[in-house]
């Protein structure tokens, strides 16, 4: 079959989650109108670029760890985890990416899977947050100007808070706050909020009633939003990672932690359930967080992406948690996405 159009994919070969998942599906475009080619960011950022004979080019932008883990956040980083600098030098990378395959390939029809331009703004969790709620999407409800005095008010009154960085990821830089119960995967030693230097190693340690950590914590990057009352299964609490292209849940699989416990991140030792777990859900609940998610993804601006949503204790409605530009890919004997975000592309992007 003569190509008509390539799928030109752009990530890391350290990215095992996912941009490498994706490539092992290449074989999937084989007799379709798609022909594939990738490269790293090293050599884009180099003007280093294949050639490529279509008119027409869609470019897939996976996570660049090697670029953020040297420009980003780097091992000598000494500042908070999760700052607005992040979200800066983040959307500078996606201008100067736009910008060079744009320029180098200034003959053909370029079409973005996600826009540049949208993949920073999404790291902005309180911003994405009122954007997603705006659109109709339940989310959990921000606490405006927060202050000491403010938040002590509200949890003695019998509220239950979390305290996030605004550009964060991996449940990293979480504070959860109830009257008798602070826990945080910071560490505060002599006046100061220290982050881990890794992705790993960010448990959770006691600091209730630490008035000045709590000072400190509010004049960073953060955003606070009230508790959701979360579905208990076995005892156990839960979100949905969902996997969106478009206007299409392509897969869901349920991460589950201890009913005690303040996120429910894999990294935070979560655990990832089997697909029958779904089985388990409310089927209506289920089907409104999946509508709800596609709605999350189209608000975001993006074309694909994971959308993590939480079912609520009422049984009935659900609540949007995160948007995930890169989400990380399942394991492929559990569901093989790459192969299905070939048959998406193919069928949306088709002569």
């Amino acid at each position: 079959m003569s190509k008509t159009t390539t799928l030109y994919a752009i990530g890391d070969k350290r990215d095992f989650d996912s941009f490498e998942k994706f490539r092992m599906q290449m074989r999937f475009f084989r007799g379709t109108h798609i022909a594939f080619k990738s490269t790293d960011y090293s050599s884009l950022l180099s003007n280093r670029f294949p050639t490529v004979d279509t008119d027409e080019i869609i470019v897939f932008l996976f996570f660049p760890f090697e670029y953020w883990d040297a420009n980003i956040e780097p091992k000598n980083y000494k500042g908070m985890y999760g700052n607005k600098s992040f979200c800066d030098k983040f959307q500078r990378l996606w201008i100067d990416v736009e910008r060079k395959i744009n320029a180098f390939y200034s003959n053909k029809k370029v079409t973005y899977i996600n826009l540049p331009g949208r993949l920073a703004p999404t790291r902005d969790k309180q911003a994405t947050k009122r954007i997603v709620s705006r659109a109709g999407v339940q989310s959990p409800t921000l606490v405006s100007a927060p202050s000491a005095n403010k938040i002590l008010k509200m949890l003695n009154s019998g509220c239950r808070l979390f305290v996030k960085v605004r550009f964060g990821s991996m449940g990293k830089g979480i504070t959860y706050l109830e009257k008798d119960r602070w826990l945080t995967n910071f560490r505060f030693r002599s006046g100061r909020i220290l982050s881990r230097k890794s992705d790993h190693g960010w448990t959770f340690v006691n600091v209730t009633g630490n008035r000045r950590f709590l000072v400190e914590l509010l004049k960073k990057d953060i955003f606070v939003e009230e508790a959701v009352d979360p579905l208990l299964i076995e005892g156990r609490k839960f979100d949905l990672r969902m996997y969106v292209f478009k206007n299409k849940v392509l897969y869901t699989y349920g991460r589950t932690n201890d009913a005690e416990a303040v996120t429910t991140n894999i990294s935070q030792g979560a655990r990832g359930e089997k697909s029958s777990f779904e089985k388990q859900l409310p089927k209506g609940q289920l089907t409104l967080a999946k509508r709800q998610a596609t709605l999350a993804l189209r608000a975001a601006g993006l074309t694909f992406g994971g959308v993590d949503m939480m079912l609520c204790s009422d049984r009935r409605t659900s609540s949007f948690l995160e948007v995930n530009a890169f989400p990380g890919f399942p394991r492929t004997r559990r569901y093989n996405l790459g192969r299905y975000l070939v048959e998406e592309i193919v069928t949306e992007y088709g002569p």
